[in-house]
């Protein structure tokens, strides 16, 4: 009996360390996303005269017109409102206490990636820099942010709030990725490996790799296993009302 135990209590101690880096990495990779978002916020003063020396627009003085650059600034405006969005209503879900301004946020959310940040996106993936292959990445970007928005609504609406929960949260990442591209680019040029065909894998892998990490790790996680003399319960994911 005493082995058991002393089992049980090695088991629970490898978990919560295991628990407490899981916390560590996470927050620390929060961090790095937050300082990303916030200097991509803070170039927006470039834009407004739009500097051609800035790192967005550089080489696109003579194709900044038109419907191309009607499209940058919706989208530009209209982006980092709906990851703040996208962010709270991945925090909000399944708290009763925001249950209705998770309702709120959601409709609110639904309506601004819809009808002006994937609209203004595809404008945008057009005329990508590095060619079609850099266009059918962040076409099939917007494709893909939309149909989970899309899923994410359509499960709320049938009260499958797990099933909701997943696509909501493929949405977010999806709309976070931007900032993984940005990391990258930036890792890229301080690397010397920034070149046309960096540009175009960064495309696809920006969002590729973190939505195929989430599907691998947090998508449908399993329940936790303790033995026999551990009493606990584990709460996988909540399916309650919102």
């Amino acid at each position: 009996m005493a082995q058991t135990i002393n089992r049980d209590e090695r088991d629970d101690g490898k978990f919560r360390r295991r628990e407490l880096l899981a916390r560590i990495l996470f927050w620390a990779v929060v961090l790095v996303l937050v300082k990303v978002f916030l200097s991509i916020v803070i170039e927006y003063r470039r834009y407004f005269p739009a500097d051609f020396e800035s790192n967005f627009l550089s080489g696109r003085r003579h194709s900044f017109t038109g419907g191309y650059r009607q499209a940058f600034y919706v989208h530009i405006l209209s982006s980092p409102i709906a990851l703040v969005l996208a962010t709270f209503l991945v925090v909000s879900g399944g708290k009763k206490r925001w249950q209705v301004m998770h309702r709120f946020a959601g409709r609110i959310q639904f309506i601004l990636v819809l009808l002006v940040v994937v609209p203004s996106g595809m404008v945008m993936a057009k005329d990508a820099y590095a060619g079609p292959i850099s266009a059918a990445g962040f076409i099939s970007l917007n494709v893909a942010t939309a149909a989970c928005l899309v899923m994410a609504v359509w499960r709320a609406r049938n009260r499958k709030f797990v099933a909701h929960r997943r696509w909501a949260t493929r949405s977010f990442v999806l709309l976070a990725s931007p900032l993984l591209l940005r990391l990258i680019a930036g890792a890229a040029i301080v690397t010397g490996w920034e070149s046309e065909r960096s540009y175009q894998l960064n495309s696809w892998i920006s969002w590729l790799i973190p939505l195929m990490i989430y599907e691998i790790c947090f998508a449908y996680p399993k329940p936790r296993q303790f033995s026999s003399g551990t009493s606990a319960v584990i709460q996988v994911e909540n399916g309650g009302s919102r």
